[in-house]
């Protein structure tokens, strides 16, 4: 009896402190995605701050004759492709999952402590063991499958960007590309755009996305 009471233990800490952890992870990686807004956000301020500090020395030495400078060789870096049409999957978690099958054993060992407890015999104890083991993994299931229904769609489409305000984090040169700050079904996002009819955009200018190719958005200036 000592020896299946060593194995409903065993069976009890190892699957129980595997779904213990695996949602503390869980919960760090969102504190993660937390603290790496925080730092993009802490990017942009600096990218504005430099870009307004870039403006006045051009403005201070630059004068007339730096209009005549031909630009037209010059490339901005590309500031990354957005996917448009970035979808997860919410359809739900499977039965199967390993945090299901996890807590099934955490209630399996806990239904086999509880059995040899009242000194059932070792087949016996099978019949909690296995009723706990299968409650647990039913309540983890529905826990999954209600924390799946909450995240809802992530798919962004390019109709999703069109009419949406935004900021110039990046100066909109004539005829070139540059970047705007958007929230977009409440994710920020830094997105390559152009103005409409070409018109140059100074930073920190807040605008309005008209519509979407091919990954940049094609924005107008708020007047």
């Amino acid at each position: 009896m000592c020896n299946l009471s060593c194995l409903y233990w065993t069976i009890l800490f190892v699957c129980g402190g595997y779904v213990a952890i695996s949602f503390v992870i869980g919960e760090i990686i969102d504190i993660g995605e937390d603290v790496s807004h925080v730092f993009d956000s802490f990017g942009d301020s600096a990218g504005d701050a430099l870009g307004h500090l870039g403006d006045f020395f051009e403005g201070l030495f630059g004068g007339a004759d730096a209009a005549e400078v031909d630009t037209g060789e010059f490339e901005m870096p590309e500031v990354g492709d957005v996917d448009v049409d970035h979808e997860i999957s919410t359809s739900g978690p499977s039965p199967f999952s390993l945090r299901t099958i996890c807590m099934f054993g955490t209630g399996f060992g806990a239904g086999g402590l509880i059995g040899t407890g009242f000194n059932l015999s070792p087949i016996l104890t099978l019949i909690p063991a296995s009723g706990f083991g299968l409650f647990g993994a039913v309540v983890m299931f529905l826990i999954l499958r209600f924390l799946y229904g909450e995240q809802g769609t992530t798919s962004i489409q390019p109709k999703d960007y069109v009419g949406l305000i935004g900021r110039v984090t990046v100066s909109l040169p004539e005829r070139k590309p540059g970047q705007v700050a958007l929230v977009v079904k409440g994710q920020r996002m830094n997105v390559p755009a152009r103005a409409e009819n070409f018109q140059p955009i100074p930073s920190q200018t807040e605008v309005e996305v008209i519509s979407m190719e091919g990954g940049t958005a094609i924005v107008k200036e708020i007047k």
